[in-house]
């Protein structure tokens, strides 16, 4: 906790950063039934919102947390989250590290499926990553091998919403492990085919 603190002043005091302690706006621009949102079914909560820029891109990092009732106990649940812009909308798209799973988020939908057409894709890939998307032939184009290495190691979970690519692990964590964590969303952007960008709206 105390690295995490240390890590914030460093960022907060940077000048190319931009540092907000809570952003409501911001956070109410996701669509909160998808994940790492939609772990948060009693509330959700953003807290140090960093934005700047990293390889030449824009990029959002920021805390989630996520409450839910257990009883008569509520219970919050931290997140480390990344969110980079795409160069145009893409079809949504769940991928998580089984080392995120748990019997609770397995409980929880990763993509919105009231606003398409969601299925889980159990057959695609390995045992190391869960697919969710509204085409299946778009996961399949992106799926790769070396992809769902990564994304294990790293331990993390990322979706389309739109024009955009959330990252998201547990935890809270440093902003140096976030930019990490940013690092490993660029890497999984760039490696996605020619193809993926043109991708039939």
């Amino acid at each position: 906790m105390f690295e995490v603190r240390k890590s914030i002043k460093r960022f907060r005091d940077d000048p190319a950063w931009t540092y907000r302690k809570r952003a409501r706006d911001y956070l109410d621009t996701f669509d909160r039934r998808g994940y790492p949102f939609s772990f948060g079914p009693d509330g959700i909560a953003l807290r140090d919102l960093l934005q700047g820029s990293f390889r030449g891109q824009e990029v959002s990092l920021f805390h989630l947390l996520a409450w839910q009732r257990t009883g008569k106990a509520n219970v919050a649940w931290t997140y480390s989250v990344a969110v980079f812009p795409l160069p145009r909308a893409l079809p949504a798209t769940a991928l998580t590290s089984r080392r995120l799973a748990s019997s609770r988020m397995e409980r929880i939908r990763a993509l919105n499926r009231a606003t398409g057409r969601a299925k889980d894709l159990p057959h695609l890939g390995t045992h190391l990553v869960r697919y969710c998307a509204d085409d299946p032939d778009f996961a399949e184009l992106i799926s790769t091998y070396a992809m769902e290495r990564l994304m294990h190691s790293a331990r993390l979970g990322w979706r389309i919403e739109g024009n955009r690519m959330i990252g998201w692990t547990h935890g809270r964590k440093t902003y140096e492990d976030l930019l990490s964590l940013a690092e490993t969303l660029a890497t999984i952007i760039d490696s996605f085919p020619e193809q993926a960008w043109y991708w039939p709206k």
